[in-house]
């Protein structure tokens, strides 16, 4: 049994984790009763936390049948990607003039955090993912822009896992690197033309990157 989780929302943040990072597999059954177990919680708890996950699209509910980790959708992940693109080359066009020193040490500072986790013997996806996450924020931090980015973070967890597969699978951590530094040379030069060209190539890397495991090797994880 693994430590004692309080709170169903505490046992909620450990399996959205594993099921964002894929160590919970789209398709695959969760039961109450091993999870009654491993966090020595009630029943009641597990169905609560279950529910909520549920309502966030990360499982599905079957009356008599068992709960299930929902598959990705394709169509939502490339819709999302489609929208993403749009509103954070808005946001860099609208960021570049206004980019301070304070702001370019950020971003360089983030970047580096990636690139040094990139480059490690071992690498943490987790970290990696975090890391991209806290560069691409910088610049809807700066325009304040906190609700829209935590919108598009929080608007599908197909997306999410989507990202998580790329960076699991697809050895295209050098590529993801100079996407970044591009974006970056972009910003410096205050390049507003290159940005929507810029992120598009960044954001639909994976689905280049994947090809055809999309319909083959990981079929399985899609409706």
């Amino acid at each position: 049994m693994e430590q004692q989780y309080k709170t169903d929302s505490e046992i909620y943040a450990v399996l959205e984790r594993e099921i964002i990072d894929l160590t919970l597999r789209p398709g695959c059954s969760l039961s109450e009763n091993p999870l009654c177990t491993r966090f020595g919680a009630p029943r009641s708890l597990i169905r609560v936390v279950l529910q909520r996950l549920q309502e966030n699209g990360l499982v599905k509910i079957v009356p008599y049948k068992g709960t299930t980790v929902t598959r990705l959708n394709r169509d939502i992940v490339d819709e999302l990607i489609y929208e993403r693109i749009a509103v954070e080359a808005k946001v860099l066009r609208d960021f570049a003039p206004h980019c301070t020193p304070e702001h370019r040490a950020l971003i360089r500072q983030r970047a580096a955090a990636y690139d040094e986790l990139a480059k490690a013997e071992t690498l943490d996806f987790n970290r990696l993912y975090e890391a991209d996450t806290r560069l691409h924020e910088t610049w809807f931090s700066a325009m304040g822009k906190m609700y829209l980015w935590r919108t598009l973070q929080n608007a599908h967890a197909d997306y999410s896992r989507f990202r998580m597969l790329d960076t699991l699978t697809t050895g295209g951590l050098a590529e993801v690197v100079a996407d970044h530094h591009n974006l970056i040379d972009a910003i410096e030069r205050c390049d507003l033309a290159a940005f929507e060209p810029l992120v598009e190539r960044h954001l639909y890397g994976g689905i280049r990157r994947l090809g055809s495991k999309l319909t083959e090797e990981y079929a399985d994880y899609f409706e």
